[in-house]
């Protein structure tokens, strides 16, 4: 497998303003690869990007879009980086026993489309089902199949502690911090109400971030209590 290095993904990030900048020369074709992305991350990546929001009326506004391919770029760069175990991935049988029930009822729930984006190409073809994968509750909530795992696991590793007081939420809480310290304040009342046009790349890239943890955090803690 051809791996992406460190300090290449800190050159790719370093240089992907210029890349951006080059994408655009040709409007009509770089509106489409940015569509196609948009579609493809936000039913991949657990909506870590919360692309479900944007409007068609964003693609009239070059500038916009090129920030956000800007965002793109650089959380396709982090992702790439990360060791193979990032998104492992899990079979009928695994997942069965991470939901508490029989594999029947997964491939039940795969042919149902329950699984996002995952599609039985041959009837005896073992699927695999990455991690990032959206599972479509009942109720119709999404959540990645991640969660049910770390959950499982919680469960097993803590049955009398509390499930969702996990490393990821004090990771989360120690990055909400560092970030209100940096800029003196809540979001809301610092890059919250800055437009883009008044941002530094920096603080463009650090708004991008914040918005996600802050955007996980209120995933975890929704989760936590609807299982209260």
């Amino acid at each position: 497998m051809i791996m992406l290095t460190t300090f290449e993904k800190r050159e790719f990030v370093r240089r992907r303003g210029d890349l951006t900048q080059r994408i655009f020369q040709d409007e009509s074709e770089s509106l489409l690869l940015f569509k196609v992305l948009v579609n493809f991350l936000d039913k991949t990546n657990v909506n870590k990007l919360n692309f479900s929001e944007l409007q068609e009326s964003i693609l009239e506004n070059n500038e916009q879009v090129q920030s956000y391919l800007n965002d793109i770029l650089e959380y396709m760069a982090n992702i790439a980086s990360e060791e193979s175990d990032f998104a492992p991935t899990y079979t009928t049988g695994q997942l069965a026993k991470y939901f508490g029930v029989s594999i029947t009822t997964i491939n039940n729930w795969i042919n149902e489309g329950r699984f996002i984006g995952v599609n039985r190409d041959e009837t005896n073809k073992q699927v695999r089902i990455s991690a990032n994968t959206l599972y479509k509750s009942r109720n119709g909530k999404q959540y990645p199949v991640s969660r049910y795992v770390q959950t499982y696991e919680n469960e097993q590793a803590e049955p009398e502690g509390n499930l969702y007081d996990t490393n990821e939420s004090l990771f989360i809480i120690n990055q909400l911090a560092l970030y209100e310290e940096k800029y003196h304040g809540e979001f809301t009342k610092t890059l919250g109400e800055k437009s883009l046009d008044e941002m530094t790349p920096e603080e463009r890239t650090d708004m991008s971030t914040w918005k996600y943890f802050l955007r996980r955090q209120e995933s975890l803690n929704v989760y936590g209590n609807s299982q209260n």
